[in-house]
């Protein structure tokens, strides 16, 4: 249950503790989750004639039961554990190591699929929808599991969420998880049901070369049903020795293997200049530690790559953004946004050598129907 509380335009109320008051309303049991206070002058005629300038005061306050909170809080424990229960056992297995040298990481970036998204050839030069997008997104892993297996992979990145989704929102219509309208191939219940399978099968898929580290990274289409996918994922691969996922919070994560430090984060909220210093203050104990140091981005749908030298003494911290497997739907193509190659990247690093290969798979969408 919510509360919306505003004042009248008055100079008695002035803040959100005067509101509260006057309400009755205790943080014990309400929370507030969004709240407006505005001030203005005006100028009139006092007694005497003369102009007299007045304050005025509105404040507004959204708020949220907690009790409300702690049971669907409750309900999601209890659902989680439930489902914990019911996970497929799957033991630690016994990987066989290509050679005696120490172990590679495989970092698969996969980024902004947006699954749901839907296009039409003869209006955008591409065909594009659900079907198209789980092939590709498998094919990508196929071919990068084929291109590594020479590699003598040890661990492998596999980052998620990232735009996966191309909506966020079921009513009245399609949006992003800010509420911009988006056009979607199908209900977006059979949308977030077949992420859910196409990431399982991709995961399971690389788990048989390597132990997986999954990081869920919020995108702009899809903050919510990222976290929502990362949930199941974590129930999902719960008895599975070989599979980690990471589904905290944050917008930004870092992943260490050996001296190479990766940030990863969507890119639409932060300046790309201001980066490397997030990833020195947020992950200060590795980035102390490391000399190999990137930021992996998404969003921008196109590759490209810069490098910040903070000083002389130390090793340059690259950003990079990924390129997309998604086809051009009809807003970008009629605004222009169009020929940026359709690809994903996997990049392989060595513990002390830092990035040794990539690989980049691009699809032709002609052949895709």
């Amino acid at each position: 249950m919510n509360k919306i509380l505003t004042s009248e335009v008055t100079d008695r109320i002035t803040t959100v503790d005067e509101l509260l008051d006057i309400y009755k309303i205790s943080l014990d049991d309400w929370q507030i989750v969004k709240k407006v206070v505005n001030t203005w002058e005006t100028t009139i005629k006092g007694p005497d004639k003369k102009p007299k300038t007045i304050p005025n005061f509105q404040v507004k306050v959204w708020l949220e039961s907690k009790k409300e909170i702690i049971k669907l809080s409750k309900f999601r424990d209890e659902l989680m554990e439930d489902l914990k229960k019911n996970s497929p056992v799957v033991p630690k297995r016994r990987y066989n190591k290509k050679s005696k040298d120490s172990g590679k990481l495989l970092e698969v970036n996969l980024f902004d699929l947006h699954l749901g998204k839907v296009a039409w050839s003869e209006e955008t030069g591409q065909n594009y929808n659900m079907e198209i997008a789980c092939e590709l997104f498998l094919d990508a892993i196929d071919f990068f599991i084929e291109k590594a297996k020479d590699e003598n992979i040890e661990r492998i990145l596999f980052p998620i969420g990232n735009d996966f989704f191309n909506s966020d929102s079921a009513h009245p219509y399609s949006k992003t998880t800010k509420g911009t309208p988006q056009e979607d191939d199908t209900r977006w219940q059979k949308i977030y049901k077949t992420g859910r399978e196409l990431l399982v099968s991709s995961i399971q898929k690389l788990s048989e070369v390597a132990p997986v580290d999954v990081l869920v990274i919020p995108g702009n289409h899809d903050t919510e049903r990222a976290f929502y996918v990362g949930d199941s994922l974590e129930c999902w691969f719960h008895n599975d020795k070989n599979v980690t996922i990471d589904n905290s919070p944050s917008p930004r994560k870092y992943y260490k293997f050996g001296e190479v430090l990766i940030g990863l984060t969507h890119g639409n909220e932060e300046k790309i200049t201001d980066l490397p210093g997030i990833m020195s203050q947020e992950a200060s104990d590795w980035w102390g530690s490391t000399y190999y140091r990137e930021f992996h981005l998404g969003h921008l749908h196109r590759t490209s790559s810069r490098a910040f030298l903070p000083t002389t003494e130390v090793q340059g911290t690259v950003v990079r953004h990924m390129s997309s497997l998604s086809a051009t739907d009809a807003w970008h193509h009629k605004k222009g946004y169009v020929g940026a190659r359709k690809s994903g990247e996997a990049l392989v690093w060595d513990a002390e050598l830092g990035l040794c290969s990539n690989y980049y798979f691009t699809a032709k969408l002609s052949n895709y129907r």
